[in-house]
């Protein structure tokens, strides 16, 4: 548990400067490498290790340049284009590495690109189009996170998904919404203070479907570790595991986050 925490309170200290400053190109450039070790971890989980790991390298490459060029780019199409482009790399794939890789572990791949790479760049074009409130996608995931935690350690007893998640709780989720809502109030409290307006009944309905949202992000990556016998995507962050372990719910919530902006517009 000490680790867990301190290691949380590391990764927010160094990352609180990046959302700071985010309409500088640090912002999408941090995310890019973020991306690209998503990638990285989702193709080694799914078995692309060692000379099969070659096969997920431009995917690699292509997931850091994403997020600055939707920082550069007006015009989203670009990541239909880009993923195109992915799709069409893997059919070559499929055709002349047919007999060492199936087809199962190239859809999978294309997945895990679109899952990491394009939910990251999406993280960029909600901070673009939302300056202002972009950073309930965290507020929502961390909230949630943090209280589901504390909430599944001191009261939890009843299992949520124990074929899913052995420690998450009942008590945990209800916990994470309580949170959630709580984490959005002190957001509207800012704004309002800072001369903004804020509609508490609206975005108190919102942090409940965001915490929903932030705990079945969750539960999907857990889905997708057990599916391949894995506990941790990876190891970057002690006690809490790799790149993907971290943002998994952070990556859900972006892209809702970017279709209700797209509905709403």
């Amino acid at each position: 548990m000490g680790k867990r925490i301190l290691t949380g309170v590391v990764a927010l200290f160094l990352l609180v400067p990046v959302l700071y400053f985010s309409e500088t190109m640090a912002f999408p450039v941090i995310f890019g490498v973020l991306a690209a070790i998503a990638v990285y971890e989702f193709a080694n989980c799914a078995g692309f290790k060692g000379a099969r790991a070659l096969v997920a390298l431009p995917l690699i490459l292509t997931a850091a340049a994403m997020p600055p060029l939707a920082r550069s780019s007006n015009n989203q199409q670009w990541l239909v284009l880009i993923c195109l482009g992915v799709f069409i790399y893997l059919i070559f794939v499929a055709v002349f590495g047919y007999g060492k890789i199936n087809v199962t572990d190239i859809s999978a791949l294309f997945f895990g690109f679109v899952y990491t790479a394009v939910a990251f760049s999406l993280l960029v074009v909600v901070r673009d189009s939302a300056p202002e409130r972009y950073l309930l996608v965290f507020i929502a995931a961390w909230s949630t996170d943090t209280f589901a935690y504390f909430g599944g350690y001191l009261f939890g007893n009843r299992k949520l998904c124990p074929n899913l998640s052995p420690k998450k709780t009942v008590a945990g989720a209800i916990a994470g919404v309580v949170g959630a809502v709580a984490g959005f109030m002190v957001f509207g409290l800012i704004v309002v203070g800072q001369g903004g307006s804020f509609d508490f009944a609206k975005y108190c309905a919102y942090a409940v479907i965001a915490s929903v949202a932030s705990q079945t992000g969750d539960l999907a990556a857990s889905a997708i570790k057990r599916h391949y016998g894995v506990k941790d995507y990876g190891n970057l962050f002690p006690g809490h595991g790799g790149v993907l372990d971290r943002f998994d719910s952070i990556l859900f919530l972006t892209v809702g986050a970017y279709i209700l902006l797209t509905v709403l517009h």
